[in-house]
């Protein structure tokens, strides 16, 4: 997906200790290639919606599943997929979640009903499972520590940014031009030339295992202790927090994620999470700081395009176009990360970093009903771009500094359960401040809805304060030698 020419990528990655190779090029590029396939689909099938209802008659009530279908079994196996990695080999489980994604995407774009539609998505997220861990745990695993693996994540970020972005316009692209089935059709070619070439990634072949045993009921605690979770918070929408049947599935996942904690620590004799994990300080403090970087940036894309669309009128082509200049300043700075690091740390960088976004988010407060995309929505975007692309490498080098190559699966599965978490509980929760905020309002009001977004845009800031602090008490301060 990167423009970049070959020997771009080689003078930006290489280093006095490591030979780098065209081999490992080629393996970097497959990487982003498979994190583009589920980030893209995370975004492209928002703005089909309308089509795919109008053409396989689904209810508003059930619609959400489209998404929610994915969501929930995408966070539901993370933890599983990233521990079959470390036990089976990180490149055969990465290659088993593209075969699935891929054969689970032309069913999608063939199916003729609705429940075929929900059953393809099911199967989409457990590829999709599969794939996110594996590709931050072969890069891991592939580069060292240091600059190596810095400039690696940096442009396995810029793919992953620029891949959002691009699936909210080709989704607008698709549904208004050949139709709604091509936003999976799409996923086929990529498919299946990462099955191809699979074989040219370095490494991650053969497990670097120390035991012999699986975490059988540790598997199923937490997948359907987060699963449950995902859950949970995906259907508020159509239920209230406070609802019976909420609070009941929050009861039930949170005795279920309690037993799979106590599981880990007490009982089990090979855990799905091997407990020295827990003992990384780097590693928790850049999980926290996921879950609530996850939330902000939630935040961002779910009440712009609704401000975007719903008060200033624009289509879904142009609002995906809107995000273009975000996404070119999120990779920019992402490459800007590492280089940052090398002179002031890790902990310094992130926090400023989330200052910076802190900023941008606040700037979001002055909506109004009355604004425009150049002057009230896009310099905000811009500084909240610039903000979250710095931190995306000093953040994954955080969460994967000392972890040994045998646990680099459930680390990096760790670092995407706390996104997808900490993104559906945080939207969760904005949006449900941002509504009583709307409902104060008179009914039907512009100035109500917008009133809700401004509140849920401050809430952000604040997250991204907590950030700070976070990343200044928790995180070593840690420089990288060039």
């Amino acid at each position: 997906m990167s423009t970049c020419s070959f020997s771009t990528v080689r003078s930006l990655m290489e280093t006095r200790e490591f030979v780098w190779t065209r081999r490992h090029v080629v393996s970097l590029g497959l990487l982003c290639l498979a994190q583009v396939l589920d980030s893209v689909d995370v975004t492209i099938v928002n703005v089909a919606l309308p089509a795919i209802q109008d053409d396989l008659g689904f209810s508003t009530a059930n619609l959400s599943w489209v998404i929610n279908a994915y969501m929930v079994v995408f966070g539901g196996f993370l933890l599983l997929g990233g521990r079959l990695g470390d036990l089976y080999g990180h490149r055969r489980v990465l290659l088993a979640g593209v075969a699935l994604f891929t054969a689970a995407s032309a069913a999608a774009g063939f199916a003729q009903s609705d429940w075929a539609l929900v059953a393809a998505r099911v199967v989409q997220g457990l590829g999709a499972a599969l794939i996110a861990p594996m590709t931050l745990a072969l890069i891991a695993l592939i580069f060292p520590e240091g600059p190596p693996r810095n400039r690696a994540f940096a442009i396995w970020g810029a793919a992953t940014g620029a891949a959002s972005t691009v699936g909210l316009i080709a989704g607008g692209l698709f549904a208004d031009g050949p139709g709604w089935r091509w936003i999976f059709f799409v996923n086929l070619p990529i498919g299946l030339l990462l099955l191809v070439a699979g074989r040219l990634l370095v490494g991650g072949e053969r497990p670097a295992r120390t035991s012999r045993g699986f975490d059988l009921l540790g598997a199923l605690t937490s997948t359907a202790g987060v699963g449950l979770l995902a859950y949970a918070v995906l259907q508020t929408d159509a239920n209230a927090w406070s609802s019976a049947r909420t609070l009941t599935l929050l009861a039930v996942a949170a005795v279920l994620l309690a037993y799979f904690a106590l599981h880990e620590t007490r009982i089990a004799r090979e855990p799905l999470v091997p407990i020295r994990l827990f003992q990384n300080r780097s590693l928790l403090g850049a999980n926290v700081i996921q879950a609530l970087r996850g939330a902000a940036m939630f935040a961002v894309f779910y009440f712009a395009t609704l401000y975007l669309q719903g008060v200033l009128g624009y289509s879904a082509v142009v609002t995906g176009l809107a995000y273009v200049p975000l996404t070119v300043i999120l990779i920019a700075a992402s490459v800007l990360g590492p280089r940052l690091v090398r002179r002031f740390g890790i902990g310094l960088v992130i926090a400023a970093g989330s200052l910076v976004t802190a900023g941008g988010l606040l700037m979001f407060t002055r909506l109004s009903p009355g604004g425009t995309l150049m002057a009230d929505v896009m310099p905000p975007l811009l500084v909240v771009g610039l903000g979250l692309g710095v931190i995306v490498v000093p953040l994954t080098t955080a969460a994967l500094t000392g972890v040994p190559p045998s646990s680099s699966g459930v680390a990096s599965s760790l670092l995407n359960v706390s996104a997808q978490l900490g993104g559906a509980l945080g939207l969760a929760v904005l949006s449900a401040v941002a509504v009583r905020a709307t409902a104060s309002a008179p009914a039907g009001s512009v100035e109500g809805l917008v009133a809700g977004y401004r509140l849920g845009f401050g809430v952000a800031a604040g997250l991204m304060a907590v950030v700070v602090v976070i990343a200044l008490a928790v995180l070593r301060n840690r420089r990288e030698e060039s």
